[in-house]
């Protein structure tokens, strides 16, 4: 799919309740993958998927996207939003963790398994491991794993241009635990995805330089429009993509 073809097909989704960082966070990943799926419509496990949010985006490309998470809360607002979006026969949710993959879909039922913003929750690199484990089990042979988290190398910058706190930026490159810091580097995860089988691990930057602009820019729709087209740009672009807000890797099984 083009990413004007990708653009075309989000319009109805442009009043989703999202701030305009969260709304480029969505869209980088989603040109991201771009690169790497086929142009029909695929089978998505949006692991810890919440409130559906990037599933109905997927949903409302032609995929079937299945968000596994704990929370009925949660999966809960994502049936809603998919009724609301009109993606309802696309979407569909079951209540349970990441670990409970392998239980909850048995055989390689997917093409693609989205892992956002999750592992930095885990408590150590072997229960990052362990989920990883569990989320490719499901993972269909030649199948994609997206996993994107916060990335640490982003901190020092944000801390001083943003939050004007060179202090902040000192006490993180010292290996002090604060805010800017998780408790995986991407080096780690790209490890672990390596002693689990996946090849062709590529990593893309998500959100680049926009974390550093003022509050007042990102509410600027003309602004955006023209930062959107920069993100774009560097998400492959070395070096900018070592230090984005976001580290996107996308492997193969």
């Amino acid at each position: 799919m083009t990413l004007s073809g990708l653009a075309t097909q989000l319009d109805h989704l442009q009043h989703w309740p999202q701030s305009p960082l969260e709304r480029l966070r969505h869209t980088i990943t989603e040109a991201n993958l771009a690169r790497h799926l086929y142009p029909e419509p695929v089978r998505i496990l949006d692991v810890a998927g919440g409130n559906g949010m990037a599933a109905v985006r997927l949903a409302a490309q032609g995929h079937e996207v299945t968000v596994l998470d704990p929370a009925g809360a949660m999966l809960h607002a994502a049936i809603h939003a998919a009724e609301a979006h009109e993606v309802a026969d696309r979407l569909h949710v079951v209540q349970a963790a990441a670990h409970d993959a392998p239980e909850v879909f048995t055989g390689h039922d997917f093409d693609l398994v989205l892992c956002h913003n999750l592992l930095h929750y885990a408590e150590s690199p072997e229960e990052r491991k362990a989920v990883l484990a569990a989320i490719t089990t499901p993972l269909r042979p030649e199948g994609l794993l997206s996993v994107l988290g916060p990335n640490e190398d982003f901190g020092p910058a944000q801390a001083v241009l943003r939050d004007r706190s060179p202090a902040r930026a000192l006490r993180g490159l010292d290996g002090v635990d604060d805010e800017w810091s998780t408790p995986g580097t991407v080096g780690e995860v790209v490890a672990t995805l390596a002693e689990l089988g996946m090849t062709e691990i590529v990593r893309y930057g998500v959100r680049c330089v926009s974390d550093l602009v003022p509050a007042e820019d990102a509410a600027d729709p003309a602004f955006m429009a023209d930062l959107e087209r920069l993100e774009l740009a560097l998400a492959d672009r070395m070096p900018h993509l070592l230090t984005a807000r976001y580290y996107h890797l996308i492997a193969r099984r």
